[in-house]
């Protein structure tokens, strides 16, 4: 066969080295026989003889009758059809046979003259089955790996990867599977843990035991080490001939291909059937000289009665296979028996009478006679039962015997004892009866021995006569030939031995096909499933039924590609947008409003497929024990309540810690909420729990007196400040915490002094970092606002504060800023002065002054970021006792609008307006979006224009 490929790719040559571009032709109908019809050939364009032309075997459909005859049958092998224009340089007969196919395709333009698009025309000239089944047919193994291999479509079982055409791979040469190089190498390490130049190792698709080198990449027929990859040839093929031994004087001839070499065509000599029926005068090479015919053989058995009915086999015929029914020698037994075998033995005891009438014969079923008694004084002569002791019959013998009978006559009559042991060879094992002398078989043995149980890994003790085996209770867990299951007999004998009998995997596979509706019906395995071979006789039709596909199809095969629009309105109302598609639809994404899990706002634009989501708000709702639930945005019924009680205690102004519980009364335990207390000055504060209780109600303790630690060191003189007035209510305050006042005077000095760079000459004072904050004492309200307002206003500070872990609790920091300065005079003067002094330094309390109402407040200290003491600033106060409201006193109405239209870049109205403004401190205000502002005063009469609730001054009552 290769020489003819050979002449059809050297005639290829010689007719086809034009310059001008050209199809490639099938043309190997002459060359391969009437068979190769049905095959394409791809040969080497190129020079380079006829060993280097390559081909490549794909199964094609056979062309309909109808269709016109190929170019081949006319112009001959390996000629190229020349397109308009091109420029041929073939002389002689490849321009003869150029003539002759145009001719032939003139004839076939006349038949198909509607047809003007070639692939339209090959289109029509291919088989049905083709375009119905889509799956290529091999018609043997060479074929379907060279297809594939050179396809990049088949599967390496070890890594179940495709095996790609620049891959290196290594073909096994019995079961033919292909698998990489790398994984095979890797299966050999992994089956060998010792080194060296040999391994031993099994092939993952046949299990066929080598013990060989390390395989490397080497063309099919190891001729050529490491092939290059040659898009001419056939992948990992050498393109030479391939010359494997096919077991006859003739070398293959094909050119390297994958898989077996086919058989050889050669004639041979004469031959015969095996029964002498059929004879050829010749054979084919390699073909046995021998055969059989089928038909049964007719020899006379071994039995001379029957005669072989067996098929015409090779070498004698098998024994007589015709049964009777027979008896054993003894008679006890009847068997089905072959022919020739009629006589056996059931093994049992003869159970004869013998000579003497008085004893049975009690040797095994025996053929012949049996003989006399063994009792027979004649025969037994003058000896004990175990026959060591002779001439017992004597009474000289009587003292070494320990059962003396005398002379013997007749056969029944007891035999004599001695005083040995019987030391006979037991019938069943090579142990030695211990009893002693004795009449009658020995029994079973009792001698003690160690057998190994059926696995091996164990030994017991056992009686010699006991029957059966030894089993221990380990469970063999040795992986079965299948690779997938381990062996889970308790005391297997196949412990250890992967091919053993024992662990040959009978468990169908059953793992789902890839059609989708069946299942392996193969005996377990490694690797993938073969195709489902149920074959299919409707049609398939695409899911809107304007397309379908023929029968017979494959089993699990797609239906057919439908571009029409599905059209179909999905579960949620939408029309689908997918094209014509089997199963759900998909996601619809079209965007819609949807109410979130708790009722909270409309989600927007939302894909429709995501259904409702979460807003991220806490839920709100109103639980059973009156608290709201403070989860995230859900659905369904809410947790369980969490939170503390928080109900007021009844001794205490404090709340129940205790977690909620609905329907019961709180415990009347010592409350465990911390409070404090501060001495005068504010620096020494203690911490201690409330404890009041129905036995102590509302405890109260002594007042905290400074200690001398509370002592600081003296200033210097401060430096003469601008002169400042302060309104009533900071005088009020101020007098009720006048140490408290001469603490923080003291702590905003040294940090004025600390940023000039004076303070080191304070001794005994630790110079402060001016850009950092410095933390004040915690402090009640009252302090804390006194601290805050006195800092911002007159001192120029920068001041921050944040709530304490105890309630009503405040912990403040203060920094020095560029425009920090000493007031005149300070507070703690004015406080501890009276008279008409002080009346010159004091103005009009705050509730007489217009106001700003700020809301959506986090601190008191937001107020002073918007609004300075240089917009007329006087003091602040909260409105509902948390800091979420405040009002902002200012001098005059006028400076309140000003201050109103700089923050909000409105007019003054009766509605709250968002402040928009930056902050004093040059920043962006934090809450340009939560923070809302209103003026409560006019600027001609001083009225208000709405009625505000009175601010909060109770925490300036005094403590001390």
């Amino acid at each position: 066969m290769s020489d003819q490929v050979a002449e059809s790719a050297s005639g290829s040559r010689k007719g086809s080295r034009g310059k001008g571009k050209g199809k490639r032709r099938s043309t190997g109908s002459e060359s391969r026989g009437a068979d190769s019809s049905n095959w394409r050939v791809r040969e080497q364009p190129e020079s380079g003889g006829a060993d280097s032309s390559t081909w490549r075997a794909v199964r094609e459909p056979e062309v309909e009758a109808s269709a016109p005859a190929t170019e081949s049958q006319q112009g001959g092998e390996g000629d190229r059809k020349r397109q308009p224009g091109g420029k041929g340089k073939g002389k002689g007969k490849s321009k003869h046979k150029n003539k002759e196919r145009n001719d032939g395709d003139e004839g076939f333009k006349d038949q198909s003259k509607d047809t003007k698009n070639p692939s339209q025309v090959r289109k029509e000239r291919k088989a049905p089955e083709l375009s119905r089944m889509q799956t290529p047919e091999y018609g043997s193994v060479t074929e379907r790996l060279a297809d594939q291999l050179s396809r990049g479509t088949y599967d390496c079982m070890i890594c179940l990867n495709k095996v790609k055409p620049s891959h290196q791979i290594w073909p096994c040469d019995q079961c033919w599977a292909v698998f990489h190089l790398k994984c095979i190498k890797s299966w050999i390490q992994r089956c060998n843990s010792a080194g060296g130049l040999e391994f031993d190792w099994a092939c993952p698709g046949c299990r066929y035991h080598r013990v060989d080198l390390m395989p490397k990449y080497s063309c099919y027929c190891k001729k050529l080490d490491e092939p290059e990859l040659n898009p001419h040839w056939l992948a990992h093929s050498c393109g030479d001939v391939c010359e494997k031994d096919r077991g006859c004087p003739h070398k293959c001839p094909e050119l390297c291909h994958p898989g077996p070499c086919p058989r050889c065509t050669a004639v041979g000599g004469p031959g015969r059937c095996h029964c002498g029926k059929e004879s050829s005068e010749t054979t084919r090479c390699g073909d046995p000289k021998q055969w059989s015919c089928g038909a049964p053989c007719g020899r006379t058995l071994s039995c001379s009665l029957h005669s072989c009915k067996a098929r015409c086999h090779q070498g004698p015929c098998p024994p007589c296979a015709e049964t009777s029914q027979e008896s054993c020698y003894c008679g006890k037994t009847e068997e089905m028996r072959l022919c020739g075998q009629s006589e056996f033995s059931c093994r049992k005891p003869c159970g004869k009478l013998l000579d003497c009438k008085e004893h049975f014969c009690e040797r095994e079923c025996h053929p012949g006679d049996c003989g006399t008694c063994l009792r027979d004084p004649v025969r037994w002569g003058d000896r004990c039962a175990c026959g060591k002791t002779y001439n017992c019959s004597h009474e000289s013998a009587r003292a070494r015997l320990r059962r003396f009978v005398g002379v013997r006559k007749r056969c029944s009559q007891p035999l004599a004892l001695c005083n040995q042991l019987c030391m006979k060879r037991h019938e069943r094992c090579s142990h030695l009866c211990e009893k002693n002398c004795h009449e009658g078989s020995c029994g079973q043995c009792e001698a003690k021995v160690q057998r190994e149980c059926r696995c091996s890994r164990t030994r017991r003790e056992v009686v010699c006569s006991e029957v059966g085996d030894v089993t221990c209770h380990q469970v063999c867990r040795t992986k079965k030939t299948c690779g997938n299951h381990k062996c889970d007999t308790v005391c297997c004998e196949g412990f250890n031995n992967r091919n053993h009998e024992a662990h040959i995997c009978l468990q169908v596979c059953g793992r789902p096909l890839s059609c989708g509706n069946h299942t392996c019906e193969e005996f377990c395995h490694l690797g993938n499933c073969p195709p489902c071979r149920v074959v299919v006789h409707e049609p398939i039709f695409c899911a809107c039924g304007k397309n379908s596909i023929e029968p017979p199809s494959a089993c699990g095969r797609e239906a057919p590609n439908c571009q029409e629009p599905c059209a179909q309105l999905m579960d949620c109302g939408h029309v689908c947008p997918a094209t014509c598609h089997q199963g759900e639809h998909p996601m619809c994404y079209e965007p819609v409003d949807r109410l979130c899990l708790g009722g909270h706002m409309y989600m927007k634009n939302k894909p429709c497929h995501v259904g409702s989501i979460s807003c991220g708000q806490s839920c709100g709702k109103q639980l059973a024990c009156g608290h709201s639930c403070s989860s995230q945005c859900h659905a369904g019924e809410c947790k369980d309540c969490s939170k503390p009680c928080g109900a007021r205690r009844v001794h205490c102004s404090h709340t129940c810690q205790a977690p909620c519980h609905p329907g019961s009364e709180c415990e009347d335990t010592p409350c465990r909420c911390k409070v404090k207390q501060a001495c005068p000055c504010g620096q020494r504060v203690e911490e201690r729990s409330c404890g009041a209780y129905s036995e102590l109600r509302r405890p109260q303790w002594p007042a905290l007196r400074c200690l001398p630690s509370c002592e600081r060191p003296s200033l210097p003189p401060f430096p003469e400040g601008e002169p400042v007035k302060y309104t009533a209510d900071l005088f009020q305050l101020a007098s009720q915490h006048r140490r408290y006042v001469q603490m923080l005077e003291e702590t905003f000095a040294t940090a004025i002094l600390s940023r000039k760079g004076t303070d080191s000459s304070v001794p005994g004072r630790t110079p402060a970092t001016a850009s950092q904050l410095q933390a004040l004492p915690s402090c009640e309200s009252s302090r804390r606002l006194l601290a805050i307002e006195y800092a911002r206003l007159h001192w120029r500070f920068k001041t921050s504060s944040k709530s304490d872990a105890v309630e009503g609790w405040w912990q403040v920091s203060v920094a020095a800023t560029a425009s920090s300065r000493f007031p005149r005079p300070l507070l703690s003067e004015i406080a501890s002065s009276s008279g008409s002094s002080v009346s010159g330094h004091i103005s009009m309390a705050l509730s007489s002054r217009p106001c700003l109402r700020f809301v959506g407040l986090k601190s008191l200290d937001e107020v002073y970021d918007l609004v300075s003491a240089a917009d007329g600033l006087l003091g602040v106060r909260s409105s509902d006792g948390h800091g979420g409201e405040a009002v902002a006193f200012v001098e005059r109405g006028a400076l309140g609008a000003n201050l109103f239209r700089r923050l909000t870049g409105q007019e003054p109205g009766a509605d709250l307006v968002p402040v928009r403004t930056h902050s004093a401190w040059g920043q962006p205000s934090p809450g340009a979006t939560r923070l809302r502002v209103k003026l409560e005063q006019t600027l001609t009469s001083g009225s208000r224009t709405a009625p505000r609730p009175k601010p909060q001054l109770d925490a300036w009552e005094s403590k001390e």
